[in-house]
């Protein structure tokens, strides 16, 4: 039926003439439209191009309107189509002037693109016409509308102040499956006083393609934006992963946001409810060098503020029509978007863009906006979450550093200190038999308590054992052994088969901890006369062994959870990932076997 009703049409316009469709610059279909046109039924003749000045005119215009149509569908891209639009129509029936008014949704002009008139006269012009007159009248009913005058129609509202003269008019609707999607005003007939019923013919066939051309261009442009809008998405999805500071996040996402959507404005704002405010926490676009980072705005104000408020997203394609709109001196915003990021039931921050052209935004930006704000919601409580994890270690750090520091008192100031006191003990016996040979004693005990003292100086500054400062582990075990011999009288044989410089700190600082422990043990409870130590490595493993004569215990009966003995010896072997095992008896000696996987070096960088 369609294509019955165009064939009658074509065929009455351009009285037999054969007409190439055309899509994309590509032939799509020929239509011959064959009517005899006679000055009688009975008498069939059938015109040839040149019988007539009439002829010759419509080859030009079915010429004309096959090459507007094939260069209007040549094109993709919305502007280009628009502009094409209002530039062909003008050249199809010879206008001086044209313009291509595109709808919004509530049946107002939302464009308007002309054709002949320069920039500079645009500017002097100023505003865009909202669609009142004459123009009003195709807007609302639908119709096409061709005048002589157009300022002797009884609702036309005149011209603004430097506007071009304009008498003759044509207005034809472009519809699409029903639908007006804007109309073409052509004015000022070039070559006569007002446009024909051809030229109307004409410029309705050309708007039915228009129709067509424009909504393949929307169609085109929003695939194309939605496919960068996932791009987008999937890039701050992997951004957003990747950021554990709060600032540097919002202020990426207000980047990508800019760039990846060409928005003109991004503000995102995070919400203070001790203060009962908005802050900007990060922005980019073209306001990015006029707004400071941290101005605060008032929570009962502006669009931003009202979805902060009820948690709501805002969607504003004409701000002068909204009262939650709040004003900025110097500010030029036409419409507004912003989107609530809802974390834990409350709102945390508004996502905001806007814009200085009105009616930018629609379903699209909404859905993109609030899923970013979904996934923003959850990397805010990623950042919260690491932060309380790092909290927790930090804690826990310093209560284990506390512990070690403990221990590493223990193991080597407070065992001064001890040796200190067993020295005054016996100081104390002999002062009142020998008291000239108590002075010197005393005199080396000053200087023990002032070595002491010392230690814990260098401990605050550096928790490493002052005795392995510039030292190997061979040569702080000879001191160590020759210390114990002195204290005690005791023998000791050392067998070490390992290279200390193979050890980890890590390594060297607990297994000197683990030799000081036990060398403190024998001297304050095993009365031993033989101790015997070695250190190697066997199956993979580093093997400590340190036995002695001495009194030994009763593994059942001893308290070994008590103070930092034999646990700290444990707890040093553990923390090397290996283990500790006592073999002991009341007046057999006692024999500690410590064995810790041999530490992996660290894998070298290897050259391709």
């Amino acid at each position: 039926m369609v294509i019955w009703a165009a064939g009658r049409f074509l065929m009455s316009f351009y009285r037999g003439r054969a007409l190439v469709g055309f899509y994309r610059g590509r032939p799509l279909a020929i239509m011959f439209c064959t009517v005899i046109m006679t000055s009688s039924p009975k008498n069939p003749q059938v015109p040839k191009p040149g019988d007539s000045d009439m002829n010759a005119s419509v080859y030009a215009e079915g010429s004309g309107l096959h090459e507007a149509i094939r260069t209007l569908t040549s094109h993709l891209s919305l502007d280009t189509v628009l502009q094409q639009v209002a530039d062909l129509s003008r050249e199809l029936v010879s206008s001086t002037y044209s313009a291509l008014g595109i709808m919004g949704e509530d049946g107002t002009l939302v464009q308007f693109i002309t054709s002949g008139i320069s920039q500079e006269d645009r500017d002097r012009i100023g505003e865009p016409p909202e669609g009142k007159g004459i123009l009003g009248v195709v807007l609302r009913e639908g119709q096409s509308l061709r005048l002589a005058d157009l300022g002797q129609h009884t609702v036309s509202v005149g011209f603004p102040a430097n506007h071009p003269s304009m008498r003759s008019f044509l207005g034809v609707p472009i519809t699409f499956k029903g639908v007006v999607l804007g109309n073409l005003y052509l004015t000022n007939k070039i070559g006569a006083d007002e446009f024909s019923a051809d030229d109307e013919n004409i410029v309705t066939l050309f708007a039915a393609q228009a129709a067509v051309a424009i909504e393949n261009a929307r169609l085109f442009e929003a695939e194309t934006r939605r496919s960068t809008q996932l791009d987008v998405l999937n890039l701050m999805g992997r951004e957003l992963t990747r950021i554990f500071d709060l600032d540097l996040l919002l202020k990426k996402v207000a980047a990508l946001l800019c760039e990846g959507f060409q928005y003109q404005n991004v503000q995102i704002f995070w919400v203070d409810l001790e203060s009962n405010s908005i802050q900007i926490r990060a922005l980019a676009g073209l306001d990015e060098d006029r707004l400071p980072v941290g101005t605060h705005r008032p929570l009962d104000q502006g669009i931003a503020g009202w979805v902060a408020r009820t948690g709501q997203t805002a969607l504003c394609n004409d701000v002068r029509e909204d009262p939650r709109y709040n004003a900025i001196k110097g500010f030029e915003t036409a419409a507004e978007l912003a989107v609530p990021v809802i974390l834990q039931d409350a709102t945390v921050a508004v996502i905001n863009v806007d814009s200085m052209v009105p009616n930018l935004f629609d379903d699209s930006d909404v859905k993109t906006l609030e899923t970013l704000a979904d996934q923003l919601a959850v990397a805010i409580e990623n950042i919260n979450l690491y932060d309380q994890q790092q909290d927790q270690a930090q804690r826990l750090a310093v209560a284990d550093e506390r512990d070690r520091i403990g221990r590493d008192l223990h193991d080597g100031v407070i065992q001064s200190m001890y040796a200190v006191g067993l020295t005054l003990e016996d100081i104390s016996s002999q002062a009142d038999k020998e008291p000239e040979s108590v002075k010197p004693r005393i005199k080396d005990v000053v200087n023990d308590l002032n070595q002491a003292i010392g230690d814990i100086r260098r401990y605050i500054m550096d928790l490493r054992p002052t005795e392995l400062q510039g030292r190997r582990l061979d040569e702080a075990l000879v001191s160590l052994v020759g210390y114990l011999e002195d204290r005690t009288g005791v023998s000791v044989t050392v067998d070490m088969d390992i290279d200390p410089s193979l050890l980890p700190e890590r390594y060297f600082v607990n297994i000197w901890h683990i030799l000081q422990e036990s060398f403190s043990n024998i001297e304050k409870y095993a009365h031993a006369k033989n101790v015997s130590l070695s250190l190697g490595v066997s199956n993979g493993d580093i093997c400590l062994t340190i036995a002695d004569d001495g009194n030994g215990f009763d593994l059942e009966t001893a308290e070994l959870g008590r103070g930092y003995g034999l646990p700290n010896i444990k707890d040093r072997a553990e923390r090397l990932g290996g283990v500790l095992h006592i073999e002991s008896a009341p007046g057999a000696g006692t024999k500690l076997d410590i064995k810790v996987p041999v530490p992996v070096p660290a894998p070298q960088p290897r050259l391709v």
